[in-house]
């Protein structure tokens, strides 16, 4: 008796795994509807659902810097029924901006799959007169005190890394805050601000069309959408790359059979040439994909990256 008992705890993960999933997953958006994270949450969604064979839903719960809906999750069942889909700065940057943070990173959650990053470009204001990327460090060395740059708000990715920026490249212009790209974007092309570091995607119309000039792109290569444009090593930048991504976490606890099914999945639709082309490409994102041991350690690298710009910026949010 104590053997079947024994032998029916030893097979009970792995029957689960088997049947799982048996109702609907939830991924929880911690953004707000119509943004890109939401765009790629509900674009996923669709597809796990066939290759599930279960529904899956998406949940925004927009708020406090991601901090509603990444807390929900945390303290959500470990069964892989509600699944966090957010960008690196849930992960990465609010643990170290937060004195009080309601969830831990690696005690209420467990990496799935690095799921797409969101190519970034360097742009400035045509008013600025620099053409290029080495006479726009002349003129930001010259007249630092003279030129602004784009914040999208405190403790933000674009936000630290054009931080991050200056201290690649030895310069400190005069930060102006916004609430969002849109206003900052209209602003840039008024010419009431200089500099923005922000996705190639999210100004490579305005870019053609000649309302702004675009000095530099992250990648090992050439943005397809702006070809012309170089990346940040060719214009002598080389330890420099502004980054955003998004990740799929689940809740920490949650069986690694159905972690590895998830992550399998997931990698199965990253590397669907049809997927990337009607999905992916429609919201200018590079796949990533991986284990999810990948994952963690990007989280851990990035960690490392943005405590020490962090510390030395002093930048605390409430």
């Amino acid at each position: 008796m104590k053997k079947l008992i024994w032998l029916g705890a030893l097979l009970a993960p792995l029957c689960f795994a088997q049947n799982y999933p048996v109702k609907p997953i939830t991924l929880v958006v911690p953004y707000v509807p119509g943004g890109v994270s939401d765009g790629l949450a509900r674009s996923m969604a669709q597809k796990l659902s066939a290759s599930l064979n279960q529904q899956v839903l998406v949940e925004n719960k927009p708020g406090g810097n991601t901090l509603i809906g990444a807390t929900h999750v945390a303290k959500s069942p470990p069964d892989g029924y509600t699944l966090l889909l957010t960008a690196e700065a849930t992960l990465t940057m609010n643990p170290m901006l937060y004195a009080k943070l309601p969830y831990d990173v690696e005690k209420n959650f467990t990496p799935i799959a690095a799921l797409a990053s969101i190519p970034q470009a360097f742009v400035v204001s045509n008013n600025t007169n620099a053409k290029d990327m080495k006479e726009f460090l002349a003129l930001a060395k010259k007249n630092s005190d003279k030129l602004s740059y784009a914040n999208l708000g405190n403790g933000s990715t674009p936000h630290l890394n054009f931080v991050l920026f200056e201290k690649e490249v030895g310069i400190n212009l005069t930060s102006v805050p916004y609430k969002g790209a849109s206003a900052a974007l209209n602003d840039l092309l008024g010419g009431h601000v200089d500099a923005m570091i922000v996705s190639t995607g999210f100004v490579s119309s305005q870019a053609k069309a000649g309302n702004l000039k675009v000095l530099a792109v992250a990648g090992s290569k050439r943005s397809s959408l702006l070809p012309d444009v170089p990346t940040f090593k060719e214009v002598g930048i080389d330890g420099f790359q502004p980054s955003s991504w998004f990740a799929l976490m689940g809740v920490a606890g949650t069986s690694n059979e159905v972690i590895e099914k998830l992550n399998l999945e997931i990698n199965k639709l990253l590397k669907d040439p049809v997927f990337k082309s009607e999905q992916l490409d429609k919201f200018i994102l590079e796949p990533i994909g991986g284990t999810p041991d990948a994952l963690k350690n990007l989280i851990k690298s990035d960690s490392a990256k943005w405590s020490k710009i962090i510390k030395d910026t002093q930048i605390q949010l409430d």
